[in-house]
């Protein structure tokens, strides 16, 4: 038996298939930067921290006694979310049940998976990353209202990247309310397919923020480190409900600050 206790659920077979696969549909439906990031991992529960490869060695060492250095590491971090669910109404799925009653699994599936898009894209400072809208080496973009001075102002970001040796394909993440605009025609040519036409990548809604950014999917420029990901683990039950858990360790490592533009 691993950790995550699964074993101990008074859970059919088929009530889990039903809970793992709609827990699916919630992550790839929310979770955006695994789409363009590289991801290392998983690489167990047991993985704590990751390297950076750095030393830091500390002043006032002796001069003929043994010297020492420090290697620099960054801890990944351990969410946890629990949730409730009614066993009786899990049973429901071995009755042939379609319309199954996951919905306090479905609400912490989307919190667990915001709290890592928010680590990624704002930051956690106690996660010792900065997130990549405060990354960028670049100065920010004003978004124009305008759709054609947006195209031109796309098309720029894409320059300055390639000035920066920033190789493409590049991809856009931007907030619900610029798609709204993108969807817009302009000469008879939708927007969208313009922007992906120049950028020469994909186009990722994130609804979650405020702001756009313009990205490389080269690779090697942002990386997500996984210990555990994301997955569900049992806590206890009693003769009407049990109670489980999403769990994920991990951390955001953005390597290459010159591969961010924001968009403002």
């Amino acid at each position: 038996m691993n950790i995550l206790k699964k074993a101990l659920a008074p859970l059919t077979d088929a009530a889990w298939n039903e809970i793992t696969s709609e827990a699916a549909k919630v992550l790839d439906a929310t979770l955006t930067a695994r789409k363009f990031a590289d991801i290392d991992g998983p690489n167990g529960f047991d993985f704590s921290a990751v390297s950076t490869g750095r030393l830091y060695t500390p002043g006032n060492q002796s001069k003929t006694g043994v010297n020492y250095g420090i290697r620099q590491v960054i801890p990944l971090i351990e969410t946890r979310k629990p949730f409730t669910l009614d066993i009786w109404e899990l049973d429901n799925v071995n009755r042939g049940a379609k319309d199954v009653n996951l919905d306090n699994m479905l609400k912490a599936a989307e919190e667990i998976a915001l709290f890592e898009e928010n680590f990624i894209y704002k930051g956690f400072k106690q996660g010792e990353t900065k997130g990549l809208l405060k990354s960028s080496e670049h100065e920010q973009v004003k978004t124009p209202e305008d759709p054609e001075d947006f195209l031109k102002a796309v098309a720029a970001g894409v320059i300055r990247l390639r000035e920066s040796w920033v190789k493409g394909p590049y991809s856009m993440v931007i907030n619900d309310q610029v798609w709204t605009r993108l969807m817009k025609l302009t000469e008879g040519y939708p927007l969208s397919k313009q922007l992906v036409k120049i950028i020469g990548g994909h186009i990722i809604v994130n609804p979650n923020i405020d702001q756009s950014l313009l990205i490389s999917e080269q690779g090697g420029d942002y990386e997500l480190v996984l210990g555990q990901d994301i997955s569900i683990g049992y806590d206890s039950h009693d003769s009407e409900k049990v109670k489980l858990y999403f769990t994920e360790s991990f951390t955001f490592r953005i390597l290459s600050p010159e591969a961010i533009i924001v968009f403002n």
